[in-house]
């Protein structure tokens, strides 16, 4: 489990493009529009948005399946 990190410095617009950053660097292939709506969608989500930015990224990445249940 990653661990949570304090993220309340961040605005949520900076929270979603750290996100659809990273998510787009660690594929390429993926639509901009498609990540953004799904960081979107993640950052609605108390326990994702107090990940860091990165680290949820990561997380929906290694396992996809826990997007939907959290």
């Amino acid at each position: 489990m990653l661990p949570l990190a304090a993220t309340p410095d961040l605005t949520d617009a900076d929270w979603v493009e750290r996100v659809t950053a990273r998510m787009l660097t660690l594929d390429r292939t993926l639509s901009g529009a498609d990540v953004h709506r799904i960081a979107m969608d993640l950052a609605g989500r108390p326990r994702w948005r107090a990940l860091a930015p990165e680290a949820a990224a990561d997380k929906a990445f290694d396992d996809p399946e826990a997007v939907d249940g959290v």
